[in-house]
């Protein structure tokens, strides 16, 4: 990914926090920036608008995944804390955050908040795109305006916007270093570890394998993990009780989308005990969480890391466009060719190979702040 990227994120996280602490001051808005493009036209006292207009009064239903840790627990945390946000910002505006454990449970959730009668918008990140999508449709029936965020329904009509991190931008970013780290190596063998099923996995899929050469060869099938570090574990596990020296030691690269994968890949790399010697040269990834990043400044292997950042605060970017759109304060932001709105990424790395940021100075950035604002 390119660095100018990384700089606007960062510019745009730093009016971010400017704005949550200002009382109501403006920013201009962007894919990560903390206020819609444009900034408020009402005031922040009295729900009035400067010129006495009466506040307008709308209820928004955010409905999630749910989770009590990892990636998707801090995102129900932060969109949490963004409902209260806007709720203080927003005189009138009702923000009501539910979360499903599954697409049955969203359903519901849905259903629940059509029922009321009284509701103008749901944000809604589904579980899976397809598995909702009979529900989003009773969402546009019931003349409700509805945003996508993350895990799109693809070929849907009716919505009013969707908004997504820049999934394909983050694979191709990772398939060209990968063709620069190994651009010395004749061959690569390397394995994939996924998420799910979803757009996210296919796009970050997609743009990895549309940059790399056939010297790249992937030596297994593509494992599942579900997102889950213990999954990945075991799956890790298993490969390497499965394979002869020759295979183990001839593995130089692990592809993952996610680094909560990559501490499960870590703790079965570093607790193999067999006759191989694991040569693993790279492991690269998705998110820029400190705990992933901490294995690698421990670990006794020579293996390095290098994640893309993707962080639990853009759910954020979902309540800037839809609640942003109801104030008459437009969201901007790079769009693909379909309309999604793209929330850009940048690369981390403690490889000799540079990214955009190391490990450090990815510490020391308005975008590391931003990502663990939870804890403060």
């Amino acid at each position: 990914m390119k660095k100018i990227l990384a700089l606007t994120l960062v510019l745009a996280m730093s009016l971010s926090l400017a704005a949550c602490g200002g009382g109501g001051g403006k920013s201009k808005g962007n894919a990560s920036s903390g206020t819609p493009a444009g900034g408020s036209s009402t005031s922040q006292t009295g729900g009035s608008s400067s010129q006495g207009t009466p506040a307008q009064s709308f209820k928004v239903g955010v409905v999630t995944p749910s989770g009590d840790h990892g990636f998707t627990g801090e995102s129900v945390q932060q969109a949490n804390l963004m409902a209260k946000e806007m709720m203080a910002k927003y005189d009138g505006l009702d923000v009501q955050v539910k979360d499903g454990i599954d697409a049955s449970a969203q359903i519901t959730s849905i259903e629940n908040l059509i029922a009321g009668g009284d509701v103008d918008m749901i944000i809604l990140w589904p579980m899976e795109g397809e598995a909702l999508r009979s529900a989003a449709q009773s969402i546009v029936d019931a003349d409700i305006k509805l945003v996508v965020y993350d895990r799109l329904i693809e070929n849907f009509d009716g919505k009013m916007g969707d908004i997504m991190g820049d999934n394909v931008g983050i694979g191709t970013a990772m398939g060209e270093y990968l063709t620069e780290f190994f651009a010395g190596d004749e061959s690569v063998q390397y394995l994939r570890f996924v998420g799910g099923s979803s757009t996210v996995t296919s796009q970050r899929s997609e743009g990895m394998d549309n940059v790399l050469d056939a010297k790249f060869e992937q030596i297994a099938e593509t494992q599942v993990t579900n997102w889950s570090s213990e999954t990945a574990q075991t799956q890790m596990e298993n490969w390497l009780s499965a394979q002869d020296k020759a295979t183990i030691e001839g593995l130089d690269l692990i592809v993952t989308h996610d680094d909560e994968i990559v501490d499960g890949l870590m703790n079965a790399l570093e607790a193999y005990d067999g006759d191989a010697q694991i040569n693993v040269r790279l492991i690269t990834s998705v998110g820029g969480r400190e705990e992933t990043m901490q294995k690698f400044e421990n670990t006794s292997l020579d293996v390095k890391f290098c994640t893309f950042f993707f962080s639990p605060s853009f759910i954020r970017d979902a309540f800037l466009l839809g609640i942003g759109a109801l104030y008459n304060e437009p969201y901007q932001a790079e769009q693909d060719a379909n309309g999604t709105y793209l929330i850009p990424s940048f690369s981390i790395t403690n490889a000799d190979l540079a990214g955009d940021y190391n490990f450090d100075s990815y510490r020391a950035s308005e975008a590391y702040e931003n990502r663990y604002a939870i804890n403060g």
